[in-house]
């Protein structure tokens, strides 16, 4: 089999096994809209998250727009802190527990973020993965 062909004849399979699996489209890889090969299954049509009923799905949903908003508002206060404006803290959070990720000068530095973080409404918990800047 000459190797261009043999290419894309695992292009093909690699793109039958995705349509297989929901995750491509019959679109075909240059984006021509070419329709999948005979013999292979077509994608089956794709569903918007938003157009999902499903309690688990909508409560899912709305607990990651929850802990979104209270990632943003831990950052808010972290920036509007003098003491830890400066300093570049990950905030990551999680079914209301949040975490804390960077490095800071002093150990009151990293207490004051900590502090600050759990001040926030939402937050369940804070866990510190803050570490001192080596001297």
């Amino acid at each position: 089999m000459h190797a261009s062909s043999h290419w894309q004849s695992g292009v093909v399979m690699l793109a039958a096994a995705l349509a297989g699996l929901g995750v491509a489209s019959t679109a075909g890889c240059g984006g021509r809209g070419d329709a999948a090969p005979p013999g292979l299954p077509a994608a089956p049509p794709r569903v918007s998250a938003e157009a999902i009923e499903d309690p688990l799905v909508t409560s899912v949903r709305s607990t990651l727009r929850k802990d979104a908003e209270v990632t943003r508002q831990v950052r808010i206060a972290l920036l509007q802190d003098a003491g830890v404006s400066r300093f570049d803290i990950d905030v990551i959070t999680l079914t209301g527990r949040t975490n804390l990720i960077g490095v800071v000068d002093h150990r009151h530095q990293a207490d004051r973020a900590l502090e600050l973080a759990s001040a926030v409404d939402g937050v369940r918990a804070v866990r510190d993965e803050l570490s001192l800047k080596p001297d």
